[in-house]
């Protein structure tokens, strides 16, 4: 795929208003590979137009990815959809969150007694609160709140203390001790 050598592509994203790239920082795409399938690019392109996904959300590292797709909408004909590229989360030192630093596998959590609806609900405070500033909240009460653009560009920070504090709110406030031994066992903690 060629891209223009000249001028800038520009482009709304949802949380950072209208974004711009010069052409010339994009280097021309390998769209089909030799042995015949699609690279990331044009896949992600088709898949979401076939799919009528209306709203793109990603973290922001896919930022300087977007001028290749509008390139592929334009190409195709295809009216793109919503931008939408959230911060990453980050370590207490400010770096990407990784698995070197903190454990981001579901299942560690899961072995180590963490609630779902607690991680759910930790997540969910990632760069966002409800209006009341409530720290606990269900899964129902975010779905009734939560709108992208009201999340925060500050590159939140996954504390694990936090979420352990959150995870005890919840063991404390929502479970009898058979209710909350019944679960653990179910969960393999």
């Amino acid at each position: 795929m060629k891209v223009p050598l000249e001028g800038t592509c520009v482009f709304e994203d949802l949380l950072r208003g209208k974004i711009e790239k010069d052409w010339a920082s994009i280097d021309d795409q390998v769209i089909m590979k030799a042995d015949g399938f699609p690279t990331y690019h044009l896949a992600v392109v088709v898949d979401d137009h076939l799919m009528k996904i209306s709203h793109i959300v990603r973290g922001e590292e896919w930022i300087n990815s977007v001028p290749k797709h509008v390139l592929l909408y334009e190409f195709f004909g295809w009216e793109p959809p919503v931008f939408c590229h959230l911060p990453l989360l980050r370590n207490k030192d400010k770096s990407k969150l990784s698995k070197r630093k903190n454990p981001v596998s579901i299942d560690w959590y899961r072995k180590t007694g963490i609630l779902p609806e607690a991680l759910l609900n930790y997540l969910g405070m990632m760069g966002w609160h409800l209006s009341d500033d409530r720290e606990k909240f269900s899964l129902q009460e975010m779905i009734e709140n939560l709108r992208l653009e009201d999340i925060s560009l500050g590159g939140p920070v996954f504390d694990l203390d936090k979420l352990l504090w959150l995870n005890g709110r919840y063991i404390r406030e929502n479970f009898s001790t058979d209710e909350l031994l019944d679960r653990l066992v179910d969960c393999g903690a």
